[in-house]
C-alpha cells in the first residue's frame, strides 16, 4: 500500500467515524424531541422580516458535500486529527444541548411552487426535522470546515463565498432561528480554543488569542439581542464591545506580529509566577 493510499484510507476512516457519530447523535436527539410535547422556540422580533428564499436550499444542502470534502482537503495527519476531534466535539456538545434544551423552529414555511426546488425541501421535511435547533450544526460545521479550507491555494475565495451563503441559508430556508446561528458560532470557537491547532507553534499564537476575542464578541452579540428582546432596549449597547472585540480578533488573525494586551498580561503573569 502506497503512502497516498494510506492517507486516503485514513481520511475515509475519519469521515466514516464523524458521519456515524453525527447520524447517531442527530437521530437520537430527533427521537427524543418528537417524544416531547409543546416544545418552545426562542426567537427575536426582527426574524419575522427575514424572507423565505427557496433558492437558498442549494447552499443549505451543500453542507453535506463540504462535510465529505473537508476530510480529503487535509494535507497532513495532524490536520486531519484536529479536524476529526473538532467535528466530534461540536457534534456531541450540540447533541447534549439538543436534549437538555430542546427547541423547535416556529415560523410557518411557505409552500414551494418550483417543482425542482420542491424535491430538496421534501427531503428536508423527511430527514431534517424542525428540532435540533440550537446550536446550529450547519453553522458550527461551516466554521470548522473553514479552519481547513482557509489554507487552500485554489478555490479559496469560492469556498468562502459558498460557506457564507450556507450560513445565510440557514435563516432563509426557514430551518433555523438567529439564536441557533449565534450559538453554533460560539460552539465552533469553543472547539477552536479547546482543540487548538499547533498550540506550541509561535506562528499560530495570534490565531489562538484571536479565537478568545471572537468568542467574547459572539457572546456579547447574543447577550445584546437577548437583553434587547426580553429586558430593555439598552441591551443593544453590548453590540459596541462586541464589535470592538471581533475587530481586534480579526486584526490579530491578519497581523501575526501584533501582540495583544491579553497575551502580554498572560506572559507577564507566567514570568511573575516563575520568579515566585
Amino acid at each position: 500500500m502506497t503512502e497516498k493510499q494510506l492517507k486516503i484510507r485514513q481520511q475515509a476512516f475519519a469521515l466514516t467515524v464523524c458521519t456515524v457519530v453525527f447520524m447517531t447523535v442527530y437521530n437520537l436527539c430527533t427521537w427524543y424531541a418528537t417524544s416531547l410535547e409543546d416544545l418552545p422556540s426562542l426567537t427575536f422580533g426582527f426574524e419575522r422580516s427575514i424572507p423565505f428564499v427557496p433558492l437558498s436550499i442549494i447552499p443549505y444542502m451543500s453542507s453535506g458535500f463540504f462535510f465529505c470534502l473537508v476530510f480529503f482537503s487535509c494535507t497532513n495527519k495532524y490536520q486531519l486529527k484536529i479536524l476529526t476531534w473538532r467535528m466530534l466535539f461540536v457534534t456531541i456538545i450540540a447533541g447534549i444541548f439538543f436534549m437538555a434544551v430542546p427547541l423547535q423552529f416556529s415560523l410557518t414555511k411557505p409552500e414551494v411552487s418550483n417543482s425542482i426546488l420542491k424535491l430538496p425541501f421534501s427531503f428536508l421535511q423527511t430527514f431534517d426535522s424542525p428540532f435540533n435547533q440550537s446550536p446550529s450544526l450547519h453553522i458550527a460545521f461551516a466554521f470548522v470546515f473553514w479552519s481547513v479550507f482557509k489554507d487552500l491555494t485554489k478555490w479559496r475565495l469560492l469556498v468562502m463565498i459558498c460557506l457564507i451563503l450556507l450560513g445565510i441559508s440557514t435563516l432563509t430556508t426557514y430551518q433555523h432561528h438567529t439564536i441557533d446561528i449565534l450559538t453554533g458560532s460560539i460552539l465552533a470557537h469553543v472547539s477552536f480554543i479547546i482543540i487548538p491547532y499547533r498550540k506550541n507553534d509561535p506562528q499560530y499564537r495570534n490565531f489562538r488569542v484571536a479565537n478568545y476575542y471572537f468568542l467574547s464578541g459572539l457572546v456579547c452579540i447574543l447577550a445584546a439581542l437577548l437583553f434587547h428582546e426580553y429586558v430593555a432596549v439598552e441591551g443593544l449597547l453590548l453590540l459596541l464591545p462586541a464589535s470592538v472585540t471581533i475587530m481586534i480578533g480579526y486584526y490579530l488573525r491578519k497581523n501575526t506580529d501584533f501582540v495583544s494586551p491579553f497575551l502580554v498580561n498572560v506572559n507577564s503573569n507566567i514570568r511573575q509566577s516563575g520568579k515566585n
